[in-house]
């Protein structure tokens, strides 16, 4: 099965948020020492940012607009609790942080 080539760009922002994401949390923490739960915060804006930025222009092809960006954020923002629920379910019940990493890429 042929994947259009919107989606391959998909992949490609969804990979490239994450390393800005990775980029700013690890700058912010090792840099300047902020907490990482701070950074992590900043991080999330960051690369939410710029993933609406690069899908809407590069993978879909569509101006930016506020309606746009609202929809992303809010989608954004559940995945975000999401992640979070799942990753303190797994600390809860004993698991390895790994787990819950796992479980976050596999579910979310």
């Amino acid at each position: 099965m042929k994947l259009p080539a919107s989606a391959w760009r998909f992949a490609v922002v969804g990979l490239l948020s994450t390393a800005v994401h990775v980029l700013v949390a690890g700058g912010l923490i090792g840099w300047i020492g902020l907490h990482p739960g701070a950074a992590n915060a900043v991080a999330f804006v960051v690369a939410n940012l710029a993933s609406y930025g690069a899908n809407s222009l590069w993978s879909f092809r569509t101006p930016l607009g506020s309606r746009r960006f609202g929809r992303f954020a809010l989608v954004s923002v559940m995945a975000f609790g999401l992640t979070v629920a799942i990753a303190s379910a797994v600390e809860a019940g004993g698991g390895h942080p790994a787990l819950g990493i796992a479980l976050v890429v596999l579910l979310v």
